[in-house]
């Protein structure tokens, strides 16, 4: 596979999105709304935002399942719209769902690992009153806050190679959560490099759409859903 792939599928998808502005738009704004809700309920608890952010970032796979519909459809000539882009969601609605509930489950484990974690080190290291006080009120720990990065890392690097074909091929074909996950595995192991430069552009996209207060995530996020629907089609003929 071409080194430049993720650079074409971004070109591909921004095709797409200039054809399809107002499903666009509807999707964009979702996602931005949730992102600034995100923002707003961590101002009580500002050593939570992180968190906020990173989950999510990790769901972002499920909640662009209606892009890679929108995209599906525009392909095939069909009609394009915010109610059709829903069209396939009834029909697969098992498999999606329980792949939810597996991302949901990851994502929940994650959280409650990291504070569990931590909350031993603190005992170990530090235990002193100011130090829970910080754990559970969500201030800014310093020491918190990196482990939460690589922590979050290593999570995310495992759901991006377990979800970044997983999602187009349960809309594609119906496909099974446990099918869509092995097919996401094999496409990282098969293509190592073009996939580290496509999570780079993702998390590097995702971190400016963050920086604007959300508000580049109107553009951004259905620019990603689709391109991820053409990496999808680039690579599935390798992955299944």
């Amino acid at each position: 596979m071409a080194s430049n792939a993720p650079l074409q599928w971004l070109g591909q998808g921004w095709s797409t999105l200039k054809k399809t502005p107002f499903v666009s738009l509807f999707y964009g704004s979702l996602c931005a709304l949730a992102g600034f809700g995100a923002l707003t309920m961590s101002q009580a608890m500002p050593g939570l935002t992180l968190k906020f952010l990173i989950v999510l970032l990790l769901l972002g796979p499920f909640l662009a399942a209606g892009l890679y519909v929108t995209a599906r459809r525009q392909l095939a000539g069909e009609q394009i719209g915010i109610r059709a882009s829903f069209a396939l969601y009834g029909q697969r609605r098992s498999s999606l769902a329980l792949f939810g509930l597996f991302l949901v489950f990851v994502v929940a484990f994650w959280a409650m690992a990291t504070a569990v974690i931590f909350a031993i080190k603190v005992t170990t290291l530090a235990p002193t009153s100011s130090g829970y006080v910080t754990l559970l009120g969500g201030g800014m720990d310093p020491l918190m806050m990196l482990f939460t990065l690589m922590s979050s890392a290593l999570l995310g690097a495992a759901v991006f190679a377990a979800s970044v074909i997983a999602v187009p091929l349960i809309v594609d074909r119906d496909a099974g959560p446990v099918a869509g996950v092995q097919a996401s595995w094999r496409v990282v192991t098969l293509n190592p490099g073009p996939m580290l430069r496509w999570a780079g552009l993702i998390l590097g996209l995702m971190l400016v759409g963050a920086l604007t207060a959300f508000v580049g995530m109107v553009v951004i996020f259905p620019l990603l859903g689709y391109a991820s629907w053409y990496a999808y089609l680039d690579l599935v003929g390798e992955a299944v």
